[in-house]
């Protein structure tokens, strides 16, 4: 995840100082639920450290996930925008140090910080078009090229001027099949081609990925995700 993708760094000086003076800061253990699915709170948050995931479950219990949130990024905005329940499950990856924004400070700032209005506005809409790309990918192409795409979104910020790639660390088969919306045999037989074909492998903990080329050509990808 890089400074242009998340929120705060999008924030000039004196907004990021606004919003870090009507924010309490709080801690959470791996694996503690922060947001519920459904639930009425409206409280907005921000990521200082660690790492947290939003995830929805399907009707027989399947995790998809939505996506994972750095430090930097703002989650929860949804409800604290339009007042409706949590649109997700947000769960601590880690050991998650966030900030946390009551709905009414968060409209407060909306109305008297232009440059932090932006920077939500930028948000939503990359979010927006990142929700597209997912619709087009679960609905037209199978399970191989959506991994493809999803490795190389993964491996983003990583040194590729070797043209490779590497994802730190290594996601688990079960969590890669949450991220494409299949399931983990699926994602287990695509990885083996892969690594047949010697476009990945593991090396110290991490994934790589050796030719970003030729797994954006078998991905169907014209530029750069």
């Amino acid at each position: 995840m890089t400074a242009s993708t998340v929120f705060l760094p999008r924030l000039g000086e004196a907004d990021r100082a606004a919003v870090a003076s009507r924010w309490a800061v709080q801690k959470y253990r791996r694996g503690e639920v922060i947001l519920a699915h459904d639930d009425s709170g409206r409280d907005v948050f921000f990521v200082l450290e660690g790492r947290v995931r939003a995830t929805i479950f399907s009707e027989n219990g399947r995790a998809v996930a939505y996506r994972d949130i750095g430090a930097g990024d703002i989650f929860g905005e949804l409800a604290a925008i339009d007042g409706k329940g949590r649109s997700t499950n947000v769960v601590a990856l880690e050991s998650v140090r966030a900030a946390r924004l009551s709905e009414a400070a968060f409209r407060d700032l909306v109305d008297a910080c232009p440059g932090f209005t932006w920077a939500l506005l930028e948000h939503l809409s990359a979010q927006m078009r990142r929700m597209t790309d997912r619709v087009y990918e679960f609905s037209t192409l199978v399970v191989r090229k959506r991994l493809i795409r999803e490795l190389l979104r993964l491996a983003e910020g990583s040194d590729a001027a070797a043209g490779e790639g590497s994802i730190k660390p290594a996601p688990t088969h079960f969590d890669l099949a949450a991220r494409i919306s299949t399931h983990r045999e699926a994602v287990s037989r695509a990885m083996s081609e892969l690594a047949r074909l010697k476009l990945i492998e593991k090396r110290r903990g991490s994934l790589v990925l050796r030719d970003l080329q030729a797994l954006r050509s078998l991905g169907d990808i014209k530029d750069a995700l």
